[in-house]
This record gives C-alpha cells, sequence and structure tokens, in this order.
C-alpha cells in the first residue's frame, strides 16, 4: 500500500507541476494534451480530439487501456474483454457516489462513461501510462480516487481502486464496479450471447467480500463444444476508523443499468445508490454482469483500498476448471507482482538503450526523443508478438509482410523471441514457397487456420530479408537447421487449407521462397509480376488480366522486382557461406544480372523532355503505366516506393547518376507531414489502378504521407548521403512534433491525413499496430546510431550530419555489450576509439563519411567505442 500511495503521490506531483505550468514543459509536452514525465511514464490529461492507448500482457495477450478509461482485452480470436465503439458504454467501470437531497450525485473515476456531472465542483482527471500499468486518477469533493490496472505474466488481470479521503472530516459515499466479460472465440457480440453465458455471485463472510463465477459456452465447431470460465476475486482494506456500511452485488446488467432501455449513462442504481432487488444468478434471458455497490464511511486522511482479480480458463470440460482460479486477493501480493513486471521490464531496456544528448536546433529534443524511442521498442515488440484480431474485424488476421518486418526490429532487442516467431511463420507457407497475405493460429490440434490466400506477391521478399538481418546479428545459424512445416492450399476461393505431411528446415523454406518469387518473372519485361498486388496493396489493379481469361496477368510491381533483386543479393552472399550450393548460386547470380538489366530498361521511362522518371509499376502488357507521366487517369504521377526501393535494394550503387532522378521524385511527394506515397491521388474511377480510388483524397497510400512508405524514403536519403533532407523528413513523421494529433503521440501512427475539403488535417487511421514502427526503429539504429550488423563482424556508420551534439548507445552484439558514444566537436573529421585504441575509418562514397569495420573476432565482454566529429 505504501508504494501504491508513493506512486500517487509523485504523479500527482507532477501532474500539478504541468497543470500549473511550472518551469516549462518543452522537454515533457506533446500534443492532445499528453506529456512525458520526469520517470519516463506518460500523463494523459482527457481531450475531445482523440484517444491515447496502451497495450499490457506478453506473447500476445494484449489488454488495451485508454486515457478515455475505456479497455478491451484480446488474445488472437479470444476476448475475455470485447472492445466498445466510441460513445457506447464500456465494457469495465468504476463509479463513485455521494447522498444528494433526492438522488446520489454520481462521479465517474474515468472519462468513461460520460455523465451528468454538474453537481459536482472541480472534478479533476488525468491518466497516467507506464510500462507495467495505468493510472486513472480523479479528485473531487475533497476526495482522491486512482484505478490502477495492472496485467501479470499469468494473463490475470488487476483493478486496485485507493480511496483517498483528502478532509479533516469523515466521508460517506459508495464506490461501484461493473465488468461486463466476453470470454469467447467471437469478433462481437450478438443478441444470442447472452444465452450461452451465465454469472454467479458467491457471498462470503470473510475480508475477500465474495467472487463472481463466469461461464461461457461456445462451439468450436459442429462436434466440439467447450466452456471457458472467469472468476473476479475481491478483497477490501480499511485504514483507521473507515468503515464498511454496506454492501450489495448483482450478476444482472438490467438491474445495474435500470432496464433494456437504459445504460451506464443513466444506470439507475447509481442514482439510488443500490439495486432493487437481489440477483446473484443471471442467465440467457438477461447479460451477465459483475455489478457491485459498497457503502463507506472514510475516516479523515485516511483511504480504503478494494483489490479486483480478473483470472479465466480457456475450453475446460467440466466445472472444476475454474477451481483453481479462486484465491484470496492480497494487496501485499499484487505489490509483489507490479514490483516484479518493473523489475523485468527495466532488467530488458539494458539489451537497446539509446539517449540524444543535447540538440544543435530548437526543431529537436533529445530529451523527448530519448524517451520516444524507449516506447518505439515496445511498439515494434507489440507488432512482432501478435496473434491476430488486433483490430477485432474479421480481416485483422497475422500478416506475413507485416509480423517479418516487426521481428527484423524486435531482433535488435529481444533475439530469442524473434527466433521463436520466425519458426512458427514459416510453418503457415504452402510447400512452393508462396506465402499466404495473412494467417491465424488454430483453436486446436484438431482445427485449420484461416488464411488470407490473396496473392500478394511482396509476402515472401520480407521473410528473405528478416531472416538474414537474424543470422547477421545474432550468427545464430542453426536456426537454418530448425524444421518447419507447410500448408497445403485445397480450395483457393474457399481459403481452405490443411496442414501438409512435408517438413524440412528453415533454408530450405527460404530456397522456396526465392525460387517462387523468381517463377513469377514476366517473361516478356523480365519484372516480377505484381499478382494481386505488392506491398501498397490498395494498389491491387495493375497485376488484372486485360482478356479476363488468366485470374492475373504481366502487370508488374517494380517495388517488388527490387526487393527480389535484393533477396538475390542475400541469398548469394549467404549460401556463400554454406556448403553443397555453388550450382544454386550460379542460378541466382544469372537472375540477378538478368533483373538489373531489366529494371534499367524497363522501370526507368524518360519524357520527351529529357525528365526521367522510376514508374511503381505497369499494366498487363504494359499497356498502362502508373508513376508515369501519363497514368490511367491522364495525370502525371510520381510514387514514392520505387524510387525508395531503388536505393535501399542497392542497384543505386551500381549507377548513382539516378540520384537526382530520387530526388526530384522526392521533392513533388514532399508535404507538411511528410513524403507522400503517391503524388497527385488517384481521383474517383480511375482505371487499372485497383481500390485506391475508393480512398478519399489525402488519405492513407491515396496522396498522403501514408508513414511506412514514407520512412522507406527517409531510409534512402541517409543511404544516398542525404542526412538533413532525411532529418527534415523524419522529424515530420514523428508524431510528437505535430500541434494535434487524433491518437497516442508517443507512438508511430500508420498515416497523416491532409485533405482540408474534408476537414482532415493531420489526423491519422491508427497507432500501435503499423509497420512504420520497425522502419523508424530500423533507421535509427542502423543510421543514426549507424550500427550494422554482417556475418563476419559490424560497420559502425552513423549518418554525417546528426541533430545532435551527442549520443549513446548500448546494444548487445552475439553475448557482447557494446558502448558506442558519439560527441560532434566540429573537428571536421571522423575519428574512432575502440577500448582506447586509435582506429581508422574508411571513407564511404555513398553515405559521404567515414565509417569503421570491427571483426567479430575482437569482440569481448564488453566493447567501449568513443565517435567524433
Amino acid at each position: 500500500m505504501k508504494e501504491f500511495i508513493e506512486h500517487i503521490n509523485f504523479y500527482e506531483e507532477q501532474f500539478d507541476k504541468i497543470y500549473n505550468n511550472e518551469n516549462s514543459n518543452k522537454d515533457k509536452a506533446m500534443p492532445g494534451n499528453t506529456y512525458f514525465l520526469d520517470d519516463g511514464s506518460i500523463l494523459s490529461i482527457p481531450r475531445s480530439d482523440g484517444d491515447n492507448r496502451f497495450p499490457y500482457g506478453e506473447q500476445g495477450f494484449n489488454f488495451w487501456t485508454y486515457a478515455s478509461g475505456y479497455m478491451h482485452a484480446n488474445e488472437g480470436l479470444f476476448s475475455p474483454f470485447l472492445r466498445a465503439n466510441e460513445g457506447q458504454e464500456p465494457k469495465i467501470a468504476f463509479f463513485a457516489g455521494w447522498k444528494g437531497q433526492e438522488k446520489y450525485e454520481v462521479l465517474s473515476l474515468m472519462a468513461v462513461p460520460k455523465l451528468e456531472e454538474d453537481c459536482i465542483d472541480e472534478i479533476i482527471r488525468y491518466t497516467v501510462f507506464t510500462k507495467v500499468y495505468t493510472y486513472y486518477i480523479t479528485k473531487a469533493k475533497e476526495m482522491r480516487f486512482t484505478v490502477r490496472v495492472f496485467v501479470d505474466e499469468g494473463k490475470h488481470m488487476y483493478f486496485s481502486i485507493m480511496i483517498q479521503n483528502l478532509s479533516n472530516h469523515k466521508q460517506e459515499l459508495y464506490v461501484s464496479t461493473y465488468l461486463n466479460p466476453f470470454l469467447c472465440n467471437k469478433i462481437y457480440e450478438t443478441s444470442e450471447s447472452r444465452w450461452f453465458r451465465k454469472a454467479e455471485f458467491i457471498e462470503s463472510a470473510s475480508t475477500d467480500t465474495g467472487h463472481f463465477i463466469f461461464s461461457i459456452n461456445e462451439d468450436l465447431s459442429r462436434t466440439v463444444s467447450v466452456t471457458n470460465f472467469g472468476v473476479i476475486n475481491r478483497s477490501l482494506t480499511l485504514e483507521g476508523d473507515s468503515l464498511l456500511l454496506k454492501q450489495e452485488a448483482t450478476t444482472s446488467r438490467y438491474q445495474y443499468v435500470g432496464g433494456a432501455y437504459s445504460s451506464l449513462h443513466t444506470a439507475a442504481s447509481l442514482k439510488q445508490g443500490y439495486f432493487q432487488g437481489v440477483k446473484h444468478v443471471t442467465s440467457f434471458n438477461d447479460t451477465a454482469i459483475a455489478g457491485e455497490i459498497i457503502h463507506l464511511e472514510v475516516a479523515p486522511k485516511k483511504l480504503v483500498q478494494m483489490d479486483m482479480e480478473f483470472s479465466y480458463v480457456v475450453h475446460s470440460d467440466n466445472s472444476e476448471g475454474y477451481q483453481a482460479l479462486h484465491r484470496k486477493v492480497e494487496p501485499a501480493l499484487i505489490e509483489d507482482l507490479v514490483n516484479s513486471c518493473i523489475n523485468k521490464n527495466n532488467s530488458e531496456n539494458t539489451s537497446l538503450k539509446g539517449i540524444f544528448g543535447e540538440a544543435v536546433h530548437d526543431d529537436y529534443n533529445g530529451k523527448i526523443i530519448t524517451t520516444f524511442f524507449d516506447y518505439l521498442k515496445k511498439q515494434v515488440e507489440f507488432c512482432s508478438l501478435i496473434k491476430g484480431y488486433v483490430q477485432l474485424s474479421e480481416g485483422s488476421l497475422i500478416g506475413i509482410r507485416d509480423v517479418f518486418q516487426a521481428i527484423e526490429g524486435m531482433l535488435y532487442f529481444k533475439p530469442e523471441q524473434a527466433r521463436i516467431k520466425i519458426l512458427e511463420a514459416l510453418g503457415f507457407i504452402a510447400p512452393n514457397g508462396r506465402c499466404p497475405r495473412q494467417y491465424t493460429l488454430p483453436i486446436n490440434d484438431k482445427t485449420n487456420p484461416i488464411m488470407d490466400l490473396r496473392q500478394f506477391i511482396d509476402q515472401g521478399v520480407w521473410v528473405i530479408n528478416t531472416i538474414v538481418t537474424y543470422l547477421k546479428f545474432t550468427g545464430d545459424f542453426t536456426i537454418l537447421e530448425e524444421l518447419c512445416g507447410y500448408y497445403e492450399i485445397v480450395d483457393e476461393k474457399l481459403k481452405i487449407v490443411h496442414k501438409s505431411d512435408l517438413k524440412d528446415n528453415v533454408l530450405s523454406h527460404m530456397l522456396r521462397i526465392m525460387d517462387y518469387l523468381l517463377q513469377s518473372k514476366d517473361l516478356v519485361t523480365g519484372c516480377i509480376r505484381t499478382l494481386y498486388g505488392d506491398w501498397n496493396d490498395a494498389l491491387d489493379g495493375l497485376g488484372v488480366s486485360r482478356d479476363g481469361k488468366e485470374e492475373f496477368g504481366s502487370g508488374v510491381s517494380v517495388m517488388v522486382t527490387l526487393q527480389v533483386y535484393q533477396n538475390l543479393q542475400e541469398m548469394i552472399e549467404l549460401l556463400g557461406l554454406l556448403e553443397g550450393y555453388e550450382q544454386t548460386r550460379i542460378t541466382y547470380t544469372k537472375a540477378l544480372e538478368d533483373i538489373e538489366k531489366a529494371l534499367k530498361k524497363q522501370a526507368i521511362i524518360i519524357h520527351e523532355n529529357g525528365e526521367q522518371r522510376i514508374v511503381h509499376g505497369w499494366g498487363d502488357q504494359q499497356s498502362y503505366y502508373v508513376g508515369g507521366f501519363t497514368d490511367p487517369d491522364g495525370k502525371s504521377r510520381y510514387g514514392l516506393t520505387s524510387n525508395a526501393f531503388w536505393v535501399i535494394s542497392g542497384l543505386y550503387r551500381t549507377d548513382t547518376s539516378i540520384k537526382n532522378t530520387i530526388l526530384l521524385a522526392f521533392d513533388h511527394l514532399d508535404s507538411k507531414y511528410g513524403l507522400k506515397t503517391f503524388e497527385p491521388y488517384f481521383s474517383q474511377n480511375t482505371p487499372g489502378v485497383g481500390r485506391i480510388y475508393k480512398l478519399p483524397p489525402g488519405t492513407a497510400e491515396n496522396g498522403a504521407a501514408y508513414i511506412h512508405a514514407t520512412a522507406f524514403g527517409i531510409m534512402a536519403l541517409f543511404m544516398m548521403g542525404e542526412p538533413k533532407r532525411a532529418w527534415i523528413q523524419l522529424r515530420k513523421i514523428f508524431p510528437f512534433t505535430h500541434q494535434q494529433i487524433s491518437c497516442s503521440p508517443y507512438v508511430m501512427p500508420n498515416s497523416y491525413g491532409d485533405n482540408t475539403a474534408l476537414n482532415i488535417n493531420g489526423e491519422s487511421m491508427q497507432d500501435w499496430q503499423t509497420g512504420s514502427s520497425n522502419v523508424v526503429l530500423k533507421i535509427i539504429i542502423r543510421f543514426i546510431f549507424g550500427f550494422q550488423p554482417e556475418y563476419g563482424g559490424f560497420l559502425l556508420q552513423p549518418a554525417s550530419w546528426i541533430p545532435f551534439n551527442t549520443y549513446l548507445l548500448d546494444i548487445v552484439y552475439q553475448g557482447t555489450l557494446i558502448h558506442i558514444s558519439y560527441n560532434n566537436k566540429k573537428a571536421g573529421k571522423r575519428s574512432f576509439m575502440v577500448n582506447n585504441n586509435m582506429l581508422l575509418g574508411i571513407y564511404d562514397e555513398y553515405l559521404g563519411t567515414d565509417k569503421l569495420w570491427i571483426e567479430k573476432h575482437n569482440l569481448g565482454d564488453v566493447l567501449d567505442i568513443i565517435i567524433e566529429d
């Protein structure tokens, strides 16, 4: 209890300083009434133009808390608590009430549900997110209420309510809790859900104040029916002369809110201070919930603490399945669990830690970027370990391209978990090397996964990229011998698959993927056909056959062709380290040469005025271009990703004279929110491009800064030796640099809309689950800090310009803690000091600066490196 109170006092002190604007908030402030606090946590003050959120849990289990007070949880398709849409009543809510002249004055302990609270003066609410828990703090009527939400490693959810009387007189009030769990493998609730759901309240004479039991029956298939159980354990701790006056519990939503036509916004029980009658069992004809009203007398300057633990067991075949979940809730035990998670988080943070020092310009803030980098890692980890249905929609599965890109970022600080996820995902590809667009984890051994089998051709390129980066960073070549399975595609249209009897190793999977990509080559142009689409999956019309006789025509994605070019280089290098693959290397080398020639011949078009342009791709039989001088809508258009990957793939280094062509495209694509994916946008009914024109102009991929693509462009700028241009773009996409933002400003969003005619000005589609996070993380590691792993060691190649005078990087590389410190002394030349030994750098003509090569055999337990400019 003592530590709980100390944390509350610390956050209140931090809030008061910011709220009263003591000193300057320059090093803390972000848009959306959001601030980084001194301990690295996040303060969120209620706002009306968006909401902040944070996920808790491990290994794909996510319990979401929102600054508004909304909460929901899911692990893949299974949702302990469903998500409520904006404006709907929350599934979890907490209230306080004081007796008035005619009815109780009701206070919501979070911003939702929004109640009529005019009778209560001076209500102060704010939320604090940390990496371990969320605090909802509300002050009113000389009382302070804190709701702490915490999830342990076993997926147990804890709600601790601290009720503090700040006055010199005793106060009588009630505190009410409302939990409406779902506990089902579905993405939404129907009118039939209540039929198969039951809640019971079991009274107790002890101080645990009783407990709730939920049982939910569901059919997993025609022949498999199971029961899921949930238990809510509760306890009450009274300090000093504080008293428990009365306690009521209900399992009926109707009884809590006041009937079928009411909701938490107008709950009758909260206004009257009691439940009408006793309902300790509910099933079938009403929604079963866990509700209570506890009347208290809180002594002056004293407190009361309520603790609730919600835990569950899935797919139990008898009622004994929940017995082990019922236990006495001890506040001290919860504190121990909280502290254990804090210590674990702190220890994990040491594997990759970056600190930015004093900035050279007011446009940049080292303290904010340092804290943001820490949360960026959390975001990348979240994207890597998802189990699908993050958006709670039928199409929100586990994307191959999405998860492998995220893994490539996570492996820099959690390589063991990256290895596990790589092996998991590889088991879902087809024996011919074709990767599904998305997959799900089967509910049990008797069911097949759901897959999105649309042939977006780019899926496999990210797999090879990521495994190669894993090998270079970890040196763990044993992964290549790990056995993985496959799934056979039984019916393409019905999306039916079944597990294949075939198993082979990871290297064989990589070879099959590489061969599948090469078999997708257009024999006329020599470039890779787009089939259903590429990374820009909104542009899904290039692969359509003109005559309709075939599912796909010969339309090409230049971006994917460049990625295959990069994959071939990666595979040639990898196979050169292994025995027995000489002929495969010869085959791949020939393919590499052919694709290089094809790209330089086909992907660059020249206008009659002499301007060159790298196109995004073309339709069947090269009947039209996209990203060319005359697109299907008659407009001249620039595209971002093909230009970016011309550099990222390494093709740029074969002829750097194309640099001005790429920079010209970037100039045309620039905007106040960063590089756009296309400029101009595709207007309604543009033929040959697919569904992209259905997006409003200036949103997502259609003429907006779709940040994932923008980040590709930023990476290309660094690789061309244009760090100042790159930093200008990087600053534009950092969410904390904006004046306003519609989502969480401490992690990357996926896009910034810009269409004044539609009143869109910087709003984002979503945050947290977006590939922009991993690309930004890789940019910071590889080009700002300059750490680039290779098979024989690593390169140190920080960009030639950085808007900070100093930075520090700690990274664990193959068992060695590497400590890198950078100092810009404006000497005009770069120097490297390794363990107090001066080493000479090598000039890189592409990056425009010196870089340092460190051999693996020179590594010890610790490597201290000082870089000075």
